[in-house]
């Protein structure tokens, strides 16, 4: 996300997980960032992100994102570098820093009081809500971040909005409370402990985070998936120019254990005879005997769980964890529109990246009594064929105001973008 402040221009990476916009000082190493004149009265601070230690201050700053209603805006930020002196950058990356839009109480600040919190509650966005679509390598150009979800196009037969949401369990993080997973519409059993231990005096239960590019789950979940993908005979691998064969177990192990990239080149993958992946989650918290059937489902299909992650390389995208909880990542989120409401802690879900041209029918949304949304309920439109057989581009305008548009480059760093935008590639 390109940012400006206090007249420097930095990219933001747009976090779920914390509240703060934290932004890099210079160092011996990184000449990018707030000069230390500029926010001399900032507060002393120590923290600690993505395992590293920073230390600098809390500034007030004019913070200004181009393409959107947020111009000159007195925001606090936290202005830091790390304490180690040959690492450089934020996440290790240089003239980059965060824009976080986690909830209040996961802020570092003392005063407890965040960027998001001062947007909503000064009228400088009428929301105090963040709709975001990350899309697949191919098409992310496609993805961006709307502070404040304001003028909400329609979208795959939606008025844009989503169409069905969730309560978050707890409002430290964008939780969600899953109960069951299937695959191939077979439920998994979940481990006894699987949300069940305590945190800080809270209930661990499942995260969904913009900076994870994977779906983690408990062993036991990622076994019954990979079981059921060697189970489908959908994989086979060019080994030389004589000979075309299923992967040997030393490739199957690195590939779908190991994250071992797949070279698209020599992979020939039968996409419809490879599983399914779906998530049933409660839409309720807590769970009582009148709500228990209040449910929220995505299906998901192989495109969301094999993704590619740069122009010749697949990735699968799905790791074995903790058995505490699940993580949905910006693979679990690439072809959905998600909504994150700070005010009602709860998340959305509707059609996202990709909607009107997806033809192997996923992701498809239901709750307890009915599909709410799934891509064979739009009428077809004339095209031509992807290469892949599942994307087909064409051209199609949208229009809108504070969305921010995300780069070729990753799904995690966003950037400004004019409020109409076109663009195939």
């Amino acid at each position: 996300m390109k940012v400006n402040v206090n007249g420097v221009g930095l990219s933001l990476r747009v976090d779920s997980d914390i509240s703060d916009i934290i932004i890099p000082l210079p160092s011996s190493s990184n000449d990018v960032g707030l000069t230390p004149e500029s926010i001399s009265n900032g507060q002393p601070i120590t923290i600690k992100y993505k395992y590293s230690d920073y230390y600098g201050v809390i500034p007030t700053v004019a913070v200004t994102i181009p393409g959107t209603r947020i111009t000159d805006t007195s925001l606090p930020i936290l202005a830091v570098k790390k304490l180690s002196a040959d690492s450089v950058g934020i996440g290790g990356t240089l003239k980059q820093g965060i824009f976080g839009f986690g909830y209040t109480s996961l802020s570092n600040h003392h005063s407890k009081t965040t960027a998001m919190d001062i947007l909503y509650n000064n009228d400088v966005i009428p929301n105090n809500e963040v709709s975001l679509q990350l899309c697949p390598y191919d098409m992310t150009s496609e993805s961006f971040i709307n502070i404040g979800n304001t003028d909400v196009a329609a979208k795959c037969g939606t008025n844009g909005k989503s169409i069905a949401w969730v309560e978050s369990p707890s409002d430290d993080r964008h939780t969600v409370n899953i109960k069951s997973v299937l695959i191939n519409d077979k439920q998994v059993d979940l481990p006894e402990e699987f949300q069940k231990r305590m945190e800080n005096g809270r209930i661990l239960y499942s995260t969904v985070e913009t900076c994870f590019l994977y779906m983690s789950f408990p062993e036991t979940i990622v076994k019954a998936l990979v079981d059921a993908i060697a189970d489908s005979d959908a994989i086979t691998v060019k080994y030389n120019v004589y000979r075309i064969d299923f992967l040997n177990r030393q490739d199957f192990n690195d590939i779908f254990w190991r994250h071992h990239l797949m070279p698209e080149a020599i992979m020939f993958i039968k996409w419809n005879k490879l599983p399914t992946l779906t998530i049933t989650m409660f839409a309720e918290t807590p769970v009582t005997d009148e709500n228990r059937d209040s449910i929220v489902t995505i299906k998901l299909g192989p495109r969301d769980y094999i993704q590619k992650v740069d122009f010749k390389n697949l990735v699968f995208a799905v790791k074995a964890d903790s058995n505490d909880h699940a993580v949905l990542g910006a693979s679990f989120m690439s072809r959905l529109g998600l909504t994150f409401d700070r005010q009602n802690a709860r998340i959305g879900f509707g059609p996202g990246c990709g909607c009107e041209v997806l033809t192997d029918g996923y992701p498809i949304i239901s709750d307890h009594y009915r599909v709410l949304w799934s891509p064979s309920q739009l009428p077809e439109q004339p095209s031509g064929s992807g290469s892949s057989g599942t994307f087909i581009r064409r051209r199609k305008p949208t229009t809108t105001t504070d969305q921010v548009v995300v780069p070729e480059n990753t799904h995690h760093t966003v950037k400004s973008h004019t409020t109409t935008h076109d663009k195939l590639d």
